[in-house]
């Protein structure tokens, strides 16, 4: 019960009002996408386009699994703090003197106020702007300044075991990872599919090349839903421009298998039978694997939000993050085998890749590059999610199991 005082009177009033997955799409909906594939039907307009829909998103997934927050490389050494935002809260990265990255709530103990708005590196310690309150890069209390008059603002005691507040962390290869409620698995059984399914590339080799960062016009879940091959020829004009490269017409099975294990999925291509994209050379060495393993190239999403998309000779992987129901940012590091990913030896090589990724004109409005053109696509579907015709999708056995496991997956969280 709320007491609200209203003109000298008082009366009181009951909020029992509770967002549930069933009150903002129905339960229709929800059974329509638990059918089997053949039959199923994808998730309506409204979830894609609701705010509502969105925050029980943040709250019951986002908060409650690993979320990719940053690369390794943003946060380059002692002192590095980064700000970032998951599951819709503010969240402040640092690296500390062992190298360990730890994550805190952004907001310092005393008012509240936004600790750091931007990405800062060799801080001694953390200094809120707002009255100075100054804490180590371990999160704890340093001063509380003249809180209490005196400099240190602690001489009554009251605040000597005042912390910043944590948030579960991990640092898996070249990612950062945070998880909000600290009840996911440890962080290494939780990527442990995409070792599975990848065949264990060295991902020790790989080193930082580079990164650049995209705002589109559409929901976040888009990128998950696009996780197959069969919009290639019609989409990825002067990269993927032959239907006959994805799929042999004679079986009529795609050349990438559809897998799904865990929080990942992939489009695992089978490298020995399969034709060879016509990619240009790029003379960049090639990503290695373990003697006797297959060599596996494949595009692979780690749910909710990091896509590691790995060919021969470099891994481009996008962080995504949900801004509004209608508005993504994606923010791409680009991943070489070795000096290859600096060296000026190598320099045209990385040009073609990214000519590849991102295209010849490295401009999102020219849409010549694979991430520009399934940006374009993103964008139009989310202007059609707002069609009543948006609820009525069907999927294809063939090309579409990742999005039919994808919308299963994400309900399961939704519902419990």
């Amino acid at each position: 019960m709320l007491a609200c005082k209203h003109g000298g009177g008082r009366r009181t009033k009951q909020f029992a009002v509770t967002t549930t997955l069933e009150r903002v799409i129905g339960a229709e909906a929800i059974a329509a996408v638990r059918r089997p594939i053949k039959d199923a039907l994808g998730l309506p307009g409204v979830a894609y386009t609701s705010t509502e829909f969105l925050q029980l998103e943040q709250r019951r997934y986002f908060r409650r699994t690993w979320v990719a927050a940053a690369f390794g490389a943003e946060l380059p050494g002692t002192g590095a703090a980064l700000p970032v935002s998951v599951a819709g809260l503010p969240i402040l990265l640092v690296r500390q003197s062992d190298g360990e990255v730890l994550a805190f709530h952004n907001a310092c103990r005393h008012r509240g106020m936004m600790l750091v708005t931007e990405p800062c590196s060799g801080l001694k310690n953390i200094r809120c702007p707002y009255h100075a309150w100054l804490y180590g890069l371990d999160g704890k209390l340093r001063a509380a300044t003249y809180f209490d008059g005196t400099p240190g603002g602690n001489e009554d005691g009251r605040r000597s075991g005042v912390t910043l507040l944590p948030v579960r962390c991990a640092e898996w290869h070249h990612w950062i990872f945070v998880n909000i409620d600290g009840g996911a698995p440890p962080i290494d059984e939780y990527m442990q599919p995409y070792l599975d399914l990848m065949n264990y590339p060295d991902l020790a080799a790989l080193r930082f090349g580079g990164q650049m960062e995209w705002t589109f016009e559409a929901n976040w879940k888009l990128s998950i839903d696009n996780w197959e091959n069969y919009h290639h020829p019609w989409v990825h004009h002067g990269v993927f421009d032959q239907l006959a490269d994805d799929i042999d017409r004679e079986t009529r099975k795609p050349w990438s298998d559809a897998l799904q294990q865990g929080a990942v999925l992939t489009l695992r291509r089978r490298a020995e039978t399969a034709p060879r994209y016509h990619f240009e050379e790029t003379g960049l060495p090639r990503i290695p694997f373990p003697e006797g393993r297959e060599r596996i190239t494949a595009p692979s999403f780690v749910l909710p939000n990091l896509e590691i998309a790995m060919v021969w000779d470099n891994i481009s992987s996008i962080i995504y993050q949900p801004l509004s129901p209608r508005r993504t940012r994606a923010r791409m590091g680009f991943f070489y085998v070795g000096e290859a990913a600096t060296s000026d030896e190598h320099a045209l090589g990385r040009e073609v890749t990214l000519d590849r990724w991102i295209g010849p004109s490295r401009s999102m409005e020219k849409r010549d590059g694979v991430r520009s053109q399934d940006f374009r696509v993103f964008e139009a579907q989310q202007v059609a999610k707002h069609s009543p015709v948006a609820d009525i999708t069907v999927m294809s056995p063939v090309w579409e199991q990742n999005v039919h496991y994808f919308q299963n997956y994400l309900l399961d969280f939704l519902m419990n």
